[in-house]
């Protein structure tokens, strides 16, 4: 009787082992920072604002993002043939809220070019 019990608590100490493993591995059971960390490390932010800006108007594009003073800046260029304000189009391309840039990012700031100068600059935030 006794061999039965031993074999019981075994199997089970060994399933529950188990369990942890499986979790942990899963990232389960780890602090809520470390979860954090990870997933902003697991944003590439650069391709995060490439994505964004995939479906720019016709002749619209943007240079390569880049970091200054804590900021992302990324300057939106507009066809000369375009007619407008590029200040107030630019800020019509803030990411939305639910974005992933915003995982690491707390400011995008896009600088319009437009006419072969540069306009006003539009600081998107969370």
């Amino acid at each position: 009787m006794t061999m039965v019990t031993k074999g019981r608590c075994c199997r089970s100490v060994h399933a529950g082992l188990t369990l942890c493993l499986a979790a942990a591995l899963l990232g389960h059971g780890r602090p809520a920072a470390a979860q954090d960390v990870e997933e902003w490390r697991a944003v590439d932010i650069r391709q995060e604002i490439r994505t964004h800006f995939d479906r720019l108007p016709y002749g619209w594009w943007i240079r390569e993002p880049e970091l200054h003073l804590n900021a992302y800046e990324v300057e939106v260029n507009i066809p000369d043939w375009w007619h407008g304000n590029p200040t107030s189009a630019v800020n019509n391309l803030c990411p939305e809220r639910q974005s992933r840039i915003w995982k690491v990012a707390k400011i995008l700031t896009l600088r319009p070019f437009h006419q072969k100068r540069p306009w006003p600059e539009v600081d998107c935030r969370r």
